[in-house]
């Protein structure tokens, strides 16, 4: 797992999982593969694909998780006061689930132990 904040272009091999102690600032815009985005205490995931982005006013812990091999870009967020809560450039044009579907699951029982 790595973390940074710094405007950056990053590659995430398939499983591999990225950090960000607060997310409130930064902008993700997917370029290539798929991504699943959760914030620490929010109910929520989102699923970016590659020409989507992803930004958010809280001020949370951002895992990303690639869902098969993606390249994607962080950056600073431009603000103004009309932002909404949470937004999404555009929500995935599949489902969640069937986004879901095409990829292998999670071993989630090792990670709860």
């Amino acid at each position: 797992m790595s973390s940074r904040t710094d405007p950056a272009e990053l590659q995430l091999q398939h499983r591999a999982l990225y950090s960000v102690d607060d997310a409130s600032q930064l902008l993700f815009h997917c370029r290539e593969g798929a991504l699943w985005i959760t914030l620490d205490n929010d109910e929520r995931d989102f699923v970016i694909e590659a020409g989507e982005e992803f930004s958010t006013p809280e001020h949370r812990r951002a895992l990303v998780y690639a869902l098969q091999p993606s390249r994607f870009y962080v950056e600073p967020a431009a603000r103004s006061i009309e932002t909404p809560p949470a937004r999404l450039a555009r929500n995935s044009r599949n489902s969640t689930m069937e986004t879901f579907s095409r990829f292998h699951p999670m071993p989630f029982r090792k990670a709860a132990r």
